[in-house]
This record gives C-alpha cells, structure tokens and sequence, in this order.
C-alpha cells in the first residue's frame, strides 16, 4: 500500500502544479512514517521505493500517540517534505502495542496523508467483542492489513488479508495491461481482476 501512497500523492501534487509539475524532484521530497515499534515490514517497503522514513517515539505503552504523529508531520512540513504515508499497528510484534488509531486517523485524514494500519498479529481479535474497542478509528484507514493464520482461525500460513477503502487507487497505481491481456469481461467491471492488485 506504500506504493499506492506515493503514487497519490504524486498525482495530487501533479494536479495541484499543473505544467510545472517536476515528478523527480517531488519524489524527492517524499516521506513515510511509523512508531519506533513497527514492523520491519515497514521500512523495507520504503527502501524498495526508496522513501525515507521517520520513527516517531512511542510512549511508555509502546503506542504511538496521536500528538507525538503530529509534531513529527509538522517538522517534516518544516523541512519542506511531504509526508505521504503514516502506518499505525494494532499489535506491534515486539510487545502487542496498540497505537492510537483514532487519533492518528484523524490527522491523517485531515492532511490527505495515506493511512495505513497493519494489525498483522492481532487483527484477527476483531472477531471478538470484548477486543474491539483496540480498533476504534479503524474506518478513517485507507487500508488495513491483518494475518488470518494468527490466533489459531485455523487458516493456513501465510495468509495476508489487506482491505483498501478504495481499490480503483490501488488498481490504478499497478495497472499495466498490454494487449494480450486484455479482456471484455474485466474492462466492463463486471468481474474482479486481481492482477493489477499486487505485484
């Protein structure tokens, strides 16, 4: 999802310049954030695409506080880059941390930043009641990613489910289709093409 984050945000700066629009300088100036706490996941993403990246501190709860997100954003502001990616965990690997999604949501989506929240270890206790108040602010994301194999839903590894709010964002920044793999019932969306829904 962080290349579809780049991509966004490439495009609404382009739109935003017009004609004058450098694209290479611009990529320059992008960046992506997350807590202290993240998974590595994280940062080798952002080195495939080669967007630098900022670690906020947690807070003695391992968490990522909402406040803490929006000094970091307003100091990269500051050095005049573009944050256009901030990941938030529900479960942090080391420690089952859970950042405060609901403020972070909140900011997010008040700066057009891409929200993405990676509950990959404890996503799966969404199914239980007496765990959902840990996902309040889970609909401000733009995607969520959870493992199914974790906490024993007898799915078998290594199954990532990832849920985008708008895939046309997603499906738009991977599309490449030739010819040969053009078809009436996928260009009528009538059918779901995966294809353009990975890598």
């Amino acid at each position: 999802t962080m290349f579809v984050a780049k991509e966004k945000a490439l495009n609404d700066a382009a739109q935003a310049a017009g004609e004058s629009f450098d694209r290479v300088a611009h990529t320059g100036k992008l960046v992506a954030i997350a807590s202290d706490q993240t998974h590595s996941c994280f940062a080798k993403a952002a080195r495939v695409l080669g967007i630098p990246t900022r670690l906020v501190k947690t807070n003695d709860q391992f968490s990522m506080r909402a406040d803490a997100l929006e000094a970091m954003v307003a100091e990269c502001e500051a050095e005049g880059l573009h944050v256009c990616f901030v990941c938030a965990t529900i479960g942090t690997t080391s420690s089952t941390a859970v950042d405060d999604v609901e403020g972070i949501g909140n900011i997010c989506n008040a700066r057009h930043i891409f929200f993405h929240i990676d509950a990959a270890y404890a996503g799966s206790s969404a199914l239980c009641p007496e765990f959902r108040y840990l996902f309040r602010g889970v609909e401000l994301a733009d995607a969520y990613n959870f493992n199914a194999h974790k906490w024993g839903l007898h799915v078998g590894f290594d199954c990532s489910c990832l849920w985008v709010k708008d895939r046309e964002q997603l499906i738009q920044s991977l599309s490449l289709t030739p010819a040969y793999l053009r078809n009436k019932a996928s260009d009528s969306g009538l059918v779901f093409d995966y294809k353009d829904w990975q890598l």
